[in-house]
């Protein structure tokens, strides 16, 4: 898609805007591709100029109204020092391509952060990247001059020792002591044959319910994760059309709008009439979660009128016949592609036609 861009430099060297209008797209995430014309390395990357095309993601992306201002820095501005034009290339993240211009760009101060040999300096590199300076290494501590330990003192009891009994213990033979707890387990085991016997239960082991091991969810697609999966099938043009459709039937407008503007950008007539109706503020009913716009609106369903779909002509005829949302009404416009509707049997284009002409 050709779109208009423009430089502004700013009074910080090496720092300008670049302002790309008529882009439909969400600033988040939109990288540029900067190409030159002389020499072998063309194409320009974070460390010099390179053969293969590389990609420039700015600090800062900003919408205002119909313009994308891209802030951009010394690692781009002071390597296009000198060049006259570059063609850009602005990409969307699972989208791709979605605008392709060529811009002059004017004599501005350099900061001086590159060097001749097309790199940067480990500084500014540093800088750039905001690597955090490492601590100073302490300096080791010398060990203390050795000491020999102080004897211990001597420990001696506070209290007297309680003299030791000299009147022998009596002794118990090893065979009574045996035949004692004979008689003690005999017991024991008797009694308890004997309450089982009169109290038999039965005990049944039952074993833990086994724990339910946790279903991990997947994390859920976004819509434009979910398009790019489906544009990077490479579809026809009348593949996407069809399938906008369906997304739009099934209530899906965002994701049915994605692939309507890649379906329009490829050609197709019927998805430029169709991305026009999202920006239309005559559609009934009205697309939800889109911002009327005139001029957008009037400027796919001019592409599609020029390709002779009636309902195009008509719709652009009555909003060149309204005007508003930054669109200027133009009645005379409005009548001819109004009749060029109605000469395809329209019916609502010649009665539009005929309330216009009273």
């Amino acid at each position: 898609m050709l779109v208009r861009a423009s430089v502004v430099t700013l009074a910080d060297p090496g720092h300008a805007i670049l302002r790309i209008d008529g882009l439909d797209a969400a600033p988040e995430g939109l990288a540029l591709s900067i190409q030159r014309q002389q020499g072998p390395d063309i194409h320009l990357a974070d460390d010099g100029w390179r053969r293969t095309e590389a990609w420039l993601i700015p600090a800062e992306v900003a919408r205002k109204g119909d313009i994308l201002e891209f802030h951009l820095g010394p690692e781009i501005c002071d390597r296009l020092a000198g060049i006259a034009t570059v063609r850009l290339r602005v990409k969307e993240p699972d989208i791709g391509v979605v605008g392709t211009t060529v811009v002059a760009w004017p004599s501005m101060l350099t900061s001086g952060a590159a060097g001749s040999s097309g790199t940067y300096d480990d500084t500014v590199r540093l800088r750039r990247l905001q690597q955090p300076a490492s601590p100073p290494e302490p300096e080791p501590e010398m060990p203390a001059p050795f000491e020999p330990p102080m004897p211990a003192p001597e420990l001696h009891a506070a209290r007297d020792v309680p003299p030791v009994s000299t009147k022998p213990r009596p002794v118990i033979p090893n065979r009574a002591i045996a035949v004692i707890a004979l008689l003690i387990v005999g017991g024991a085991g008797y009694a308890a044959y004997d309450h089982f016997k009169q109290h038999p239960q039965v005990v049944v082991a039952t074993a833990p319910p086994a724990a339910t091991p946790p279903v991990s969810e997947q994390p859920k697609k976004s819509v434009r994760d979910t398009v790019a999966d489906y544009l990077a099938t490479k579809p026809s043009a009348e593949a996407m059309l069809a399938k906008a459709r369906d997304l739009a039937k099934a209530g899906d407008q965002a994701a049915a709008f994605l692939v309507f503007r890649r379906a329009a950008e490829a050609g197709s007539a019927p998805a430029q009439l169709e991305l026009g109706t999202f920006y239309d503020p005559l559609a009934q009913p009205p697309r939800e979660g889109f911002t009327p716009d005139a001029t957008r609106a009037a400027d796919w369903y001019e592409r599609a009128a020029l390709a002779g779909i009636a309902e195009a002509q008509r719709r652009l005829g009555l909003l060149l016949a309204k005007g508003g949302s930054g669109l200027a009404a133009d009645v005379a416009k409005a009548k001819t592609w109004l009749q060029q509707a109605a000469a395809q049997n329209d019916a609502e284009a010649t009665k539009a036609l005929s309330a216009l002409t009273r």
